[in-house]
């Protein structure tokens, strides 16, 4: 992949919210911290991997709720719809892969890795070990993937409806990783 200074995505200014009901979508939780959280949200039900274990079958008036009580930052990236395989199946098949990991752990699993699994299964993007969130969000946007993206939360981080994505390293991934599970499982 050819190297780039910034992994910026196009913010609609628009967005139906009942899309949320239909379509399936990578939410971006946290956008602007190092590193951001990712889960998904198909036909208005979310799941993702998190320090404390799986986060399952969560509504999506429940996580708009949140989201807007604790104004988190939050992008949400529609995908294209897949042409063959219904949000019910993709969905069972996502919780199945989070399901694959006890939890996000440092040097075992972050809330990546069901995330590209499911992408590798439904959108032929190869699963790549070491990759980080900036960089497989850029491989979707330039497969041409992305439906529309949309944001709550992140207008002042916004430079002509651009979100500039974090960069990071691996190792400070797994630092703040380890840092995060010591925090909420001090041993």
């Amino acid at each position: 992949m050819a190297e780039h200074n910034s992994y910026n995505l196009m913010v609609s200014s628009n967005v139906d919210q009942k899309a949320f009901l239909k379509h399936t979508w990578l939410v971006i939780l946290h956008a602007t911290r190092t590193p951001p959280h990712i889960g998904i949200l198909i036909d208005g039900n979310y799941n993702s991997l998190t320090i404390k274990g799986h986060e399952l079958n969560v509504n999506i008036e429940a996580l708009l709720r949140t989201i807007q009580q604790k104004k988190i930052e939050t992008l949400f990236i529609q995908l294209n719809k897949h042409p063959v395989f219904s949000g019910e199946y993709q969905k069972a098949i996502c919780q199945h892969y989070i399901q694959q990991f006890p939890h996000v752990k440092d040097n075992e699993a972050s809330c990546l890795n069901p995330i590209k699994l499911f992408l590798e299964e439904f959108y032929g993007i190869k699963e790549q070990k070491k990759e980080l969130l900036f960089e497989l969000i850029e491989r979707v946007k330039e497969n041409n993937y992305i439906s529309c993206t949309w944001s709550l939360n992140l207008d002042n981080h916004l430079k002509n409806n651009h979100f500039s994505l974090p960069v990071y390293s691996p190792k400070l991934l797994q630092d703040i990783i380890k840092s995060e599970r010591n925090n909420h499982f001090p041993q």
